[in-house]
């Protein structure tokens, strides 16, 4: 088993990083890049704060699993980063290009192929003992000089026993209706992927599931996939299959 490495920063450093080398962030944690133009750190932080705050255990052993496998489509965690000896963060990959499908105007044609590409990283998670489980558009990133597709924010899946740590509105509204994170979870979500990407731009999981409620017609859609999307309004009756895979064969 390889050794994951450690950084240690200073307050003085994490300090001057957190003023000037915001790249993103999230519900858990703020990005910043790192001294390495190839690589951002991603440091946890009490709610609303920019207080660092020490890794949870679950995390932790996520990360370093993580580092282990050096999975395929994944941003990869590379190093630790701890202050005053607690573990704070990590170090990961970046490749410049890498953009949030959020903050991308694509064509039709290159939405589809995002959706296929995320979808079969999806089922390679999946072969791993693996559930993504947060998929949205914020999440899945697309290169369009590689076109290379990706998944960040790693550290909050569900690998092995080790569970998520934090559910998003769509995510938890899943778990609710159907009482545990299942196999067929990141197909379903993904669906909802699919709906905001090709249908319901910029709507929250909530809205689309508000518009689905009233059986909307979707004609650009055979019958089939329709059915399923509209079907996606009853988690607990889902099949598990990715709409995106009936449309493409």
């Amino acid at each position: 088993m390889r050794v994951m490495p450690n950084k240690k920063l200073s307050l003085e450093e994490l300090d001057i990083m957190l003023f000037d080398k915001r790249f993103d962030y999230g519900g858990e944690a703020i990005v910043l890049r790192s001294p390495n133009p190839n690589t951002l750190y991603k440091i946890f932080v009490y709610p609303s704060t920019d207080l660092p705050e020490r890794v949870s255990s679950n995390k932790e052993r996520k990360i370093i699993e993580l580092y282990q496998r050096q999975l395929e489509g994944a941003v990869q965690p590379i190093s630790t980063l701890s202050l005053n000896g607690d573990l704070i963060g990590y170090e990961m990959t970046y490749e410049p290009g890498d953009i949030p499908l959020l903050n991308l105007d694509l064509s039709q044609e290159e939405k589809m192929y995002v959706l296929e590409k995320s979808s079969d990283i999806l089922t390679y998670f999946a072969s791993q003992d693996i559930t993504y489980g947060d998929v949205k558009d914020d999440n899945v990133l697309f290169n369009p000089t590689t076109k290379k597709v990706k998944f960040c924010d790693m550290d909050n899946i569900r690998i092995g026993t080790l569970p998520i740590d934090v559910m998003g509105h769509g995510l938890y509204d899943y778990y609710k209706a159907v009482g545990t994170i299942d196999e067929k979870t990141d197909a379903y979500m993904h669906n909802l992927l699919l709906l905001e990407q090709l249908r319901y731009n910029n709507l929250s999981h909530k809205a689309i599931l508000s518009r689905l409620r009233q059986k909307p017609m979707m004609p650009e859609f055979p019958e089939e996939v329709e059915n399923l999307l509209n079907g996606l309004t009853t988690p607990e009756n889902f099949d598990g299959r990715y709409a995106i895979k009936m449309l493409k064969r």
